[in-house]
């Protein structure tokens, strides 16, 4: 009997130690999933701001009136969604020959909110296409 009571007394306790471990170790899983989705997120609205601005630059009158609308409507659209980029957005037009405008847009992310889930900064890249109007966009 005595073995089984010195048993009992060893154990007691365990389960709230079992239970804090189990919950700390849960929070960790939500506290990555929520990053996780939050760079996931702002991932896609990078890629919707590229794609914003390369219509903007594909219906722009020439290659300069190009890069500042796709420039103007890329930081609305970031704006928008809640966005902020460290330094702002960076927003690379292209219009070629064969009436291709091409955007590409550079985000540094800051990720303070979620930097519990071991996300800090994060550098967004998107590129978005559009063929140039001809009626609008004829000159290049």
């Amino acid at each position: 009997m005595t073995s089984r009571g010195s048993g009992k007394l060893r154990d007691r306790g365990s389960g709230g130690v079992e239970v804090a471990l189990s919950v700390s170790a849960l929070l960790l899983v939500g506290f990555f999933t929520v990053g996780a989705l939050r760079v996931t997120n702002t991932a896609g609205d990078v890629q919707a701001a590229a794609r914003v601005g390369a219509r903007a630059a594909a219906t722009a009158r020439n290659p300069a009136s190009g890069k500042a609308a796709a420039e103007a409507v890329v930081a609305t659209a970031l704006a928008d969604r809640g966005v902020a980029c460290a330094g702002g957005p960076d927003v690379a037009v292209d219009r070629n020959a064969a009436g291709l405008a091409t955007v590409s847009v550079t985000c540094v992310v800051n990720l303070d909110d979620v930097d519990l889930a071991g996300f800090t900064i994060k550098t967004l890249t998107a590129t978005a296409s559009e063929r140039v109007d001809p009626l609008r966009g004829g000159d290049g």
